[in-house]
């Protein structure tokens, strides 16, 4: 939390500092990219690098960003970000197995604001769309009282799943490291609609047979949810122009 607070405070250090400058060198507003570097721009977002680095055990998507460029003072682009995790644990006849993923793909459209010949801001809308998975299923010997104490195999299933569709309005600031490399960051409004389908499954099996798991009870129910949320800090994308 405390990780966040800073960097959103040096985020916004630095469009105060970009805005400021404009009123010093209003001759020095710099056009965008030369064509002769190409009209495409590839981003990797640098924030799931560092919340590895400073948490091991909190894993953010890698997220990568191509820009088009239309026009000096326009760009079409696509972001797409996805992530997969992985674990099984045993501890005697208990196995604890965990999978996550999520992914999803937003279309958007920028306006650009060259403020000096270093710094430039923009603005835009874009369209995501997401999905998150997470099913964690739990095996273990079950107990039959009337019988032998362990008879069967017993399976607890339980998953949750999301669907989100979301429309946001954003704003970021560039900073050109040179003609090809530059930083961007920015915060978005993201006004969502999303579906979340939690469940539970409990399925069981003779303890000795090759027969497959049978589903004894199953319950799951659908929530739809709205909501307006604001992302003051979405990570610093590193591009290439080419």
């Amino acid at each position: 939390m405390k990780r966040t607070i800073i960097i959103t405070l040096f985020t916004f250090v630095g469009y105060f500092y970009a805005f400021s400058q404009n009123n010093l060198s209003q001759t020095e507003s710099a056009p965008s990219a030369p064509d002769s570097l190409g009209k495409y721009e590839l981003g990797v977002n640098t924030y799931f690098a560092f919340d590895r680095l400073f948490d091991q055990s909190v894993q953010s998507p890698v997220e990568l960003m191509i820009r088009k460029r239309l026009s000096p003072d326009h760009k079409l682009r696509l972001r797409v970000f996805g992530d997969i995790q992985r674990s099984k644990r045993v501890e005697f006849t208990t196995t604890d197995e965990n999978h996550r993923s999520s992914y999803g793909l937003a279309i958007g459209y920028e306006w650009i604001k060259p403020i000096s010949k270093k710094w430039q801001g923009y603005y835009g809308l874009e369209l995501e769309g997401n999905q998150s998975r997470s099913t964690q299923i739990i095996t273990d010997t079950g107990y039959d009282p009337d019988a032998d104490p362990y008879t069967f195999w017993e399976k607890n299933r339980t998953y949750y799943k999301i669907n989100r569709l979301a429309f946001s309005p954003f704003a970021g600031i560039g900073y050109s490291l040179s003609q090809r490399l530059f930083l961007s960051t920015e915060f978005r409004l993201v006004n969502s609609m999303e579906w979340q389908e939690p469940g539970v499954e409990k399925s069981t099996k003779p303890l000795e047979s090759d027969l497959d798991f049978q589903i004894q009870t199953s319950s799951g129910s659908t929530i739809t949810q709205r909501g307006i949320r604001f992302r003051p800090y979405t990570g610093i994308f590193l591009n290439y122009r080419f």
